[in-house]
């Protein structure tokens, strides 16, 4: 199954998340003012936050439901109404809405402008109120406003720092991590698992902390209006604690599970997409969509698990809520009634519980983001401690080499087990001109990729210029020695990008130099924009011979001293071949040349030919001199002219 290839081994965290947090932290130690000046606006936006209940109560209790003591004062056969706290007298509406000051007994009306000169004190609280509010809100605005732009400024720069660390970590990592690393999974690392971070740091931060301060905030106030309904909001916290406890473990669990079956569609696609050609032409269309909907279903499985998670939680919280507020209005009604609690207390205690349990409904939301955020940072920091190449920076940058090399006794396995070469031994004398020769799997191309030191040999020793390449400071060796690859791989970009891989240092009229140098500015003349002329990933708007010529044309402008082409003119048309051939003519003149070729009529001038069979050098001469005995070369030449490839 196309799972089994793709898939990555889901386990049980071996690294708590106080770990994860703490190596986190190294990134976020830079924005520490930031942080800091985002915590005090948290403070600042929750404290606002919590006063807007506490001003419904005080308009409700002081000015809307106002008790008035009043006493009856009658002047010229009318009468008036003053406040007393010795009155027996109070305001009452009754059904028609009509008021009237009433002892229980006797009942005498009140005429609208009385009514306003009684309660005018009652309206300027209530504006005062009001503008408090307008106040605390546009206090919000510009607090929330300043929050959010700290925080997320401080999340994007750490996420910035990390994908930065990560991506050059991915370019130190051997090559060997990527022959069992598929590049979509990678790709994900670095692009879809930081941004994950950067959520965690801009959104849910932030959200946590206030949520925290406005938990804590409305207990307080809770306790200090009424301790008797106080504590009985506060006896659900032990339900709302266990159901989020029970909520973390499974969703902690089905949210691995999506992470990692996410990172799976990534790297299947990845593939398929490069590789669509080979799809089309091979008509493996129903397998390849059979393939993906059962890397597609693996997704959608694990999403439903964690959907089953949801949808207990979810309502579960509600049912909380809503127990709760019955149980708050159930007494808190019967303490009015026992004239031991008053009506605005009751309305602050409910807009309270809605506070309460707002950031509870959000913390499925929420944790789910932090879980996406540790997945990821687990994931992301596994991959930072994937050891890296070792370059020896503290060796002198090699500036030239005379070209020789050696192999001494080299044995070397791709996986450390199964061999590829077997004690090989030979060597190269500066400015030679050698071909190596051999079936395929033979490990031909093997020799180019322990050479430059992107494997490293199990036995033996390579040498280059009398010394041991990884005695080398490796980036500066590798400058040195230029690789044309049978596949040759070009960036998006110009074509003058790509010959000087995007080092302006290069100058413009050096790389078109070197592309006359090779032959290749004949064909790039040609074109709309010449080498301005953008070409896609790959270059796959290029014949293969062009991408070849530009290859070559690469090496001479880096000013290689050790040219390796590995089987560069197996894809290509006569004509280019000819081109190439004599690119590698001129260039030989002055380098040492290693080409590995499938075709034998392309080094026949090799001053030596090497034949690898099964991973051994088992023949080394001219080409005459290897017809001559017989072997393995004579059994290639012989095959090859009858099938018409040697003219």
């Amino acid at each position: 199954m196309a799972e089994n290839v793709y898939s990555e081994v889901e386990e049980k965290l071996k690294v708590e998340d106080w770990r994860v947090v703490f190596r986190l932290w190294k990134y976020t130690k830079p924005y520490v003012a930031i942080l800091i000046l985002g915590l005090i606006l948290i403070g600042a936006s929750s404290a606002l936050d919590l006063l807007p209940p506490l001003l419904m109560r005080r308009a409700i209790d002081n000015y809307m439901d106002n008790q008035y003591s009043l006493v009856v004062v009658e002047e010229n056969g009318s009468f008036n109404f003053v406040e007393s706290d010795e009155g027996a007298f109070y305001l009452h509406q009754d059904e028609s809405g009509l008021y009237s000051v009433t002892d229980g007994t006797t009942s005498y009306p009140i005429t609208e402008e009385q009514l306003r000169n009684l309660r005018v004190e009652d309206l300027n609280g209530i504006g005062q109120i009001a503008i408090f509010m307008i106040l605390i809100l546009v206090s919000l605005f510009f607090v929330n406003y300043g929050q959010v732009y700290a925080t997320s400024y401080m999340g994007q720069k750490i996420t910035h720092g990390i994908r930065v660390d990560l991506f050059r970590h991915l370019l130190r990592v051997p090559m060997r991590f990527f022959d069992t690393n598929p590049s979509g999974r990678l790709a994900t690392r670095v692009a879809n698992d930081t941004q994950n971070l950067a959520e965690f740091f801009t959104s849910v931060i932030t959200s946590m902390v206030k949520d925290v301060l406005l938990l804590g905030g409305i207990i307080i106030i809770m306790l200090n209006l009424s301790a008797y309904l106080g504590l009985i909001t506060v006896a659900i916290l032990p339900i709302i604690a266990g159901a989020i406890f029970v909520f973390r473990y499974f969703d902690r669990i089905a949210y691995r599970k999506v992470r990692t079956r996410l990172a799976i569609i990534n790297a299947f696609l990845a593939e398929h997409i490069s590789g669509m050609s080979i799809t089309q032409l091979f008509n493996q269309e129903v397998r390849k969509k059979g393939e993906f909907d059962s890397v597609n279903k693996s997704h959608l499985k694990s999403l439903m698990e964690q959907l089953w998670v949801f949808a207990i939680f979810r309502p579960l919280l509600d049912l909380l809520y809503y127990v709760t507020i019955a149980i708050v209005i159930w007494f808190g009604v019967k303490s009015i009634l026992g004239n031991t609690l008053a009506f605005g207390v009751l309305v602050a205690f409910v807009s309270y519980i809605d506070m309460f349990f707002r950031p509870l409904h959000d913390i499925a939301e929420k944790y789910d983001i932090v879980q996406n955020a540790l997945a990821s940072a687990e994931k992301i920091f596994k991959l930072m401690d994937e050891t890296e190449e070792t370059y020896n920076p503290d060796e002198a940058a090699t500036k030239t080499l005379e070209g020789s090399v050696e192999f001494e006794n080299v044995t070397f396995a791709y996986d450390g087990e199964h061999k590829v070469l077997k004690d090989i031994s030979f060597g190269v004398r500066p400015k030679e001109k050698i071909a190596f020769v051999g079936e395929t799997g033979a490990g031909k191309t093997s020799i180019i990729s322990i050479l430059t030191g992107l494997y490293k040999i199990q036995a033996g020793e390579i040498k280059i210029d009398g010394k041991n390449i990884y005695d080398y400071n490796l980036q500066s060796l590798r400058k040195k020695v230029g690789v044309v690859l049978q596949d040759v791989f070009l960036f998006s970009g110009s074509i003058l990008d790509n010959i000087r891989l995007f080092d302006e240092t290069i100058s413009r009229e050096k790389a078109i130099e070197a592309a006359k140098y090779v032959y290749a500015h004949h064909f790039i003349d040609r074109l709309p924009d010449k080498y301005d002329s953008v070409i896609l990933e790959r270059g796959g708007t290029l014949s293969a011979g062009e991408r070849q010529l530009i290859a070559l044309a690469r090496a001479v402008v880096f000013n290689t001293d050790i040219l390796v082409l590995d089987e560069a003119t197996a894809n290509v048309d006569t004509e280019t071949e000819a081109l190439i051939q004599k690119a590698m003519e001129r260039i030989s003149k002055e380098k040492t040349m290693i080409t590995i070729a499938h075709r034998l009529s392309t080094i026949r001038n090799a001053d030596r030919i090497m034949v690898i069979h099964k991973g051994m050098l088992v023949e080394s001469g001219t080409h005459d001199e290897l017809l001559s005995k017989g072997g393995i070369y004579s059994d290639l030449h012989r095959l090859q002219y009858e099938l018409g490839d040697i003219a």
